[in-house]
């Protein structure tokens, strides 16, 4: 077996989800369509919605797709949780013992634009504050991911993951159209979609997506009612062919993670598999005749001295140029450049997730990477509980009101910076962990703390969950369980040790 292979079938038996084969993979995806309609009507022509409350047992192309409840059980892929969502970030942002591999990228966005504020604070932080997390190559570092991308190769070839985490009322970049065909699976929460039709510039290239780089989207699309206004809530996937111009925000009450599985088709286009078939043949002549520039007389104005020359010249040539598309360019020769495209992408792929994975699972648990009090925040999930950490903590009051910054990826102790709209609920929640200093609070029950009449709805799952991380990453709050083996903080506690190693091993 190839070390292709090895590495293929080990990073497929991680995180395998309960049913289904990577036979039937894609048909789960778009289920309930069948996967012939949907070649035959959808692909590349037209935006569209796959409910997951509408997939029953059976349908053409799926087999068997099992009924399934808004946890997303009838995708291909193991239901997430928002602490996956937090390890996953942690992961992209580099605070592992082993660091991202190449094309791995987490990029935060404020205000529909990219920022550097929270580099040194973290995805937790960046989240609390109101800033949407997203990770390019998202399989590169998170498995489940990584084996749905390899799943989908039996019809789509070649599929890469971007992941989206937004908190509550945010949106994470402006209108724009992408040079890629998108599945959005949503993992956890809900997010509210428009997609219009009549796409400025059909099937477009990278340096023609509209609303990116400066590059305008005409006034024309949003003057009529986008082709589709849907809120997608967990398993729903949304289909767009590249070109579509399209925008995603949060509702006010609920965050949102969701992966974009993207098929660089522009990658694929007649012209492009064509051309660089043909260019390779030319330049593969071992006369090296198509190598030599051509006529200097094809440069010059039109009506110039040279250009008969030059048009002569080139007229032989174009003919001798046809006789060699005819005699090389064949069904056989495009599938041979095409295959060896995607058999490099398909490989860089694999190695760059299994190695990360395969290295991450030598390190010990205790062993610390750039950022080892993020990095132990792992550890920090729904039903942990956690306490303050002393008696010289900060106060609650300037805990939420965030008047500290990290001095450094992973370093120094400060307040926890929280948006305007959280602020209440996070300053009740602090000030009960302080009432109830020696048992603390359970993260999932953090909620609970906030009065009535206070707004609870932008304290959700993922907003508990980011500030009790970044609490014990801050030194302001510590985990009740399993204190010694997790290094949090003093070895008296001893409580919970056989569920911590159990976590430990799953983590690792």
């Amino acid at each position: 077996m190839s070390q292709q292979a090895c590495h293929g079938e080990s990073l497929r038996g991680a995180a395998a989800p309960p049913c289904g084969s990577e036979e039937d993979a894609f048909a789960r995806l778009i289920a309930p369509a069948g996967v012939k309609e949907f070649f035959e009507e959808s692909w590349q022509r037209a935006p569209r919605v796959f409910r997951a409350a509408d997939v029953s047992v059976g349908g053409e192309g799926g087999g068997s797709a099992p009924s399934c409840s808004r946890e997303a059980s009838c995708r291909p892929i193991a239901p997430q949780t928002w602490a996956d969502c937090l390890d996953m970030l942690t992961r992209a942002w580099g605070a592992a013992p082993v660091p991202p591999p190449d094309g791995c990228d987490l990029l935060v966005f404020k205000g529909r634009q990219m920022t550097h504020a929270y580099e040194w604070s973290g995805p937790c932080a960046a989240l609390l504050d109101g800033a949407s997390c997203v990770v390019n190559h998202a399989e590169f570092v998170w498995p489940p991911l990584a084996r749905l991308c390899m799943e989908m190769r039996s019809k789509l070839l070649h599929v890469y993951c971007n992941s989206y985490v937004t908190p509550p009322a945010a949106q994470a970049v402006p209108p724009h159209a992408d040079d890629r065909d998108v599945f959005i699976l949503q993992m956890l929460g809900c997010k509210h979609w428009r997609v219009f039709g009549n796409p400025p510039i059909k099937l477009p290239y990278t340096d023609e997506q509209v609303g990116k780089n400066g590059f305008p989207i005409p006034d024309r699309v949003f003057a009529v009612p986008p082709v589709i206004e849907c809120v997608l809530q967990p398993g729903d996937v949304l289909y767009m062919p590249r070109g579509f111009v399209h925008e995603a925000c949060c509702p006010g009450q609920t965050s949102s993670w969701h992966a974009t599985l993207a098929v660089a088709t522009h990658d694929w286009s007649w012209s492009k598999v064509f051309a660089s078939t043909i260019a390779e043949a030319m330049d593969a002549e071992s006369s090296a005749h198509w190598r030599a520039a051509v006529p200097l007389g094809l440069g010059t104005s039109v009506g110039s001295q040279d250009e008969a020359e030059a048009d002569s010249v080139v007229e032989a040539e174009l003919e001798r140029l046809m006789d060699l598309v005819r005699q090389t360019v064949s069904v056989p020769a495009l599938r041979k450049r095409l295959v060896a495209k995607l058999e490099s992408h398909n490989w860089n792929q694999v190695e760059a997730s299994s190695s990360f994975q395969r290295e991450l699972s030598r390190c010990p648990p205790q062993e610390e990477g750039p950022a080892p009090l993020h990095w132990r925040t792992r550890f920090v999930r729904e039903d942990a509980r956690v306490r303050i950490a002393s008696e010289e903590s900060t106060e609650a009051d300037s805990l939420s009101a965030g008047k500290g910054k990290c001095k450094g990826k992973g370093k120094g102790k400060g307040g926890i910076i929280v948006r305007e709209e959280l602020r209440e609920a996070a300053l009740f929640t602090m000030e009960e962990l302080q009432r109830r200093r020696d048992e603390g609070l359970v993260v999932a029950e953090f909620a609970k703390a906030v009065p009535d009449g206070v707004d609870r709805m932008p304290f959700d799952k993922l907003a508990q969950l980011c500030l009790a991380r970044v609490g014990v990453a801050a030194g302001l709050l510590q985990v009740v369980e399993a204190e010694e083996e997790s290094g949090f903080c003093s070895d008296s506690a001893r409580v919970g040790r056989e569920k911590y190693r159990a976590r430990v091993t799953a983590c690792c």
